[in-house]
Parts: C-alpha cells; structure tokens; sequence
C-alpha cells in the first residue's frame, strides 16, 4: 500500500527533527561512543560524515527556510555545511573503523564544535511534530 502524500511543510518538519537529531549525535563524543555500541558493524565516522547529506541538499539552500526554519537555523545550517566540507575533505579515506580514533583529532573537534553551535540556534524552537502541521504565529 502507498504512502499517503504528505504536504511540504510536514516533510520540512520532518527533517528538521532529522537535522536536530544529527547534530545531537555530531556534537557529542559520548552520543557517538554510544551509536558504535548499539551498531557495532556499522562505521561510525562514516555514518556521522555521510548523514549530513541525508539530510540536507546543499543544491537547494532555498528548501530550508521560513517558517519551518527561522531564518538563523537557515544560517546556521549555511554554516555548519562549510565545516563540514573542510571536516569532510580532512577525514581520512578509508575511514577509521571505530569513533576513538577520530575523537580528539581537531577536524572531528571542529566538527563537535560547529554541530554544538549549530544545535543551539535549533534548540530555541526546538522539534516539530511530525503528524502535524505546526501553526506558526504570523
């Protein structure tokens, strides 16, 4: 059976959680330790770096913006995506096969640090409901 449609401004909802719940994990060295725990066979670093574009196309910037996002969380995911690249770039390829050896390196720290940033801009607003459509006072 199909999924019933759903409107744009519930699917912006939805990855806006998606974009929190990311940066929640980019910016915590325990939230990662604990992801390899509950997924040891999956590669970690490389699931941090590559969910980043799962959930944000940084062809279409114009996608994240009012009244989903503010115009500071457009911004901020502005920002952030330019760490990223440069975090992106410096990671090692092949990646290391668990988090630790990448905890502590300042590319991952800038990574932590820019996710931190970044989640604070969200944090104001905080999650969407992902049924509904939040009314937004205008």
């Amino acid at each position: 059976m199909a999924e019933p449609k759903i409107s744009r401004q519930l699917l912006q909802q939805r990855m806006r959680n998606r974009i929190i719940e990311y940066l929640e994990l980019a910016a915590s060295a325990e939230a990662q330790r604990e992801y390899e725990r509950r997924a040891p066979i999956a590669v970690i670093p490389n699931e941090v770096i590559n969910q980043w574009e799962d959930f944000v196309n940084a062809d279409d910037w114009d996608w994240y913006s009012q009244p989903v996002f503010s115009a500071e969380e457009s911004e901020a995911i502005r920002s952030f995506h330019a760490v990223w690249l440069v975090v992106a770039e410096e990671t090692p390829d092949p990646m290391p096969h668990t988090i630790d050896a990448l905890i502590g390196a300042p590319a991952w720290n800038r990574l932590m640090v820019a996710a931190r940033d970044t989640l604070k801009v969200f944090s104001f607003r905080g999650r969407f409901d992902e049924q509904r459509e939040h009314r937004f006072r205008g």
